[in-house]
């Protein structure tokens, strides 16, 4: 019997693995369902797990400036597929807004060139672009409003800035489109950097209008994170000698030092001798040492003799050696006999010798 079980065995192992070998043939060797699907796990696995490898090499550290936005093109039958216009103002130049279109198409070219010659290329199309937004006339302000608006290129926007800002002088109405501008865009923080742009605008405007429209957005609580940009521009306004008080308040009452730091530069520029009182006070509450600095920078440009005592106790017990050096300087800035004389006198009993030295040649340039 056990033969007879040795020689089955065989015979049937042979007819299984003929059945098998006609089934595949009559398959084609097509793979069933399970196998189909167990086979797609191991093709595809790989592929899924390199995504999240190739999404990670692509993201962008935080620090890393922003992408331009990249621009749907849409045909349009008034020429201008950049813009999407409506509400067009009454003094809408066509033909402006055609020649802008086209050179704000001709920088695409060129962003975008691959030849050697490529850069150039690009910075003499945008002089040649701001030669001719130069030229323009106020009559051209409602259109330039209307692209700032309407462009979506916020590095082709800083051209409209630029050229409103240069129409200040000769026309009023660009006050009122760069504040509306800001007043609509500040609080995103995206738009940070172009504010900035917008703010250095508003400082080329020098009108009548612009100078109470900085005073009143720099006292406007929401607008505290770009003071201290409107603050400079405000102090190189050429009224800035009306706001002495202004600047004097803030020096006074702000809670950023780095905003007291330009009031105290802004009183500088004034160099005012009624501003001698706010600069004294402000200096004994300071605790910031690159404010006080400025505001001994700001009495020395004033050049009052009165102050003399003031700065001599500063230029020899601050315990900053930097505030002493302002201090002396500030001295050497109002430069009378008394005042050269009492900074040889504190060069003398100065013990940090770099510092010294920088008081010993201040000392020497009037003898």
């Amino acid at each position: 019997m056990s033969q007879n079980l040795r020689i089955a065995v065989p015979f049937s192992l042979a007819a299984i693995l003929t059945a098998v070998i006609i089934w595949m043939a009559l398959n084609d060797g097509q793979q069933g369902p399970a196998e189909q699907t167990l086979s797609a796990k191991t093709e595809e696995s790989p592929a899924q797990q390199s995504q999240p490898a190739e999404k990670a090499t692509r993201r962008k550290p935080p620090t890393a400036a922003p992408r331009r936005p990249v621009r749907k093109r849409v045909n349009k039958s008034d020429g201008f597929s950049r813009w999407d216009l409506s509400n067009l103002p009454p003094n809408w130049n066509t033909e402006l807004a055609r020649a802008i279109h086209s050179y704000f198409e001709k920088l695409d070219v060129y962003e975008k060139g691959r030849t050697a010659n490529a850069a150039s290329q690009l910075m003499k199309a945008r002089e040649e672009f701001r030669d001719f937004l130069a030229g323009l006339g106020p009559e051209s302000l409602e259109t330039l409003a209307t692209i700032l608006n309407s462009e979506p290129d916020f590095v082709y926007r800083r051209f409209m800035l630029v050229a409103i800002g240069d129409l200040g002088p000769r026309t009023e109405g660009a006050t009122w489109a760069l504040r509306d501008y800001f007043v609509s865009r500040n609080t995103d923080p995206q738009n940070r950097s172009e504010m900035g742009h917008l703010i250095k605008a508003m400082g080329k405007l020098q009108n009548e209008t612009s100078f109470d429209v900085m005073k009143n957005l720099i006292g406007n609580p929401g607008y505290s994170p770009y003071r201290e940009k409107f603050i400079w521009e405000l102090g190189e306004h050429h009224r800035r000698d009306e706001a002495a008080d202004f600047f004097q308040d803030g020096l006074s009452n702000e809670t950023s030092k780095k905003n007291r730091n330009r009031y105290a530069q802004a009183l500088g520029k004034l160099a005012q001798p009624e501003s001698l009182p706010a600069l004294y006070q402000a200096f004994k509450k300071e605790n910031y040492w690159v404010t006080k600095q400025t505001i001994l920078g700001s009495i020395g440009k004033i050049g009052n003799p009165n102050s003399i005592p003031f700065l001599e106790e500063h230029a020899r017990f601050a315990g900053e050696s930097a505030v002493r050096l302002s201090a002396a300087k500030a001295l050497s800035r109002i430069g009378t006999p008394v005042a050269m004389e009492t900074l040889r006198d504190v060069a003398d009993s100065e013990p940090d010798k770099k510092t010294q030295s920088y008081m010993i040649d201040w000392s020497r340039e009037r003898q």
